[in-house]
């Protein structure tokens, strides 16, 4: 059986740009049926983050989408979200997007089915954004 692993770091700062996100994957199997990253660093829909705000920010590659499933299949995603955060969403990647879909809400350990072939990005939703800011966090994705 084919493994896939791919590891995601989200990071969202308080009050100053949030920082481009270093993506880095571990992939085994065939070709068709990986779920890759398209680049080593994910960028913010969004400048900054207010205390006490709330929204949800986009992650992709700039034009290109966070990630790229060869084939449908079932994939599953584990992390962690800290204070602030309220859930993490997958998205389809549309060009030119700069805000959140009413995506599905991503489970840690929850097995997700993942339509492929597709491109997806990141969604953060987060509410009552604490005065210390939005800690970073990983998503590490596993067939």
């Amino acid at each position: 059986m084919a493994r896939v692993v791919t590891t995601v770091l989200l990071v969202f700062l308080f009050a100053i740009p949030v920082e481009a996100m270093p993506v880095l994957a571990k992939s085994h199997g065939e070709n068709y049926a990986k779920l890759v990253p398209n680049c080593l660093a994910l960028r913010s829909s969004q400048a900054t983050v207010v205390a006490g705000g709330s929204g949800g920010i986009l992650f992709s590659c700039g034009g290109s989408a966070a990630l790229t499933v060869g084939k449908s299949d079932r994939f599953r995603p584990f992390f962690t979200l800290p204070t602030g955060y309220t859930d993490l969403k997958i998205v389809n990647h549309d060009i030119g997007a700069t805000d959140c879909d009413d995506g599905p809400v991503l489970v840690s350990g929850r097995p997700f089915n993942l339509s492929g072939p597709g491109n997806f990005d990141y969604c953060a939703v987060y509410a009552n954004a604490p005065s210390t800011g939005l800690a970073s966090f990983k998503v590490t994705w596993s067939k």
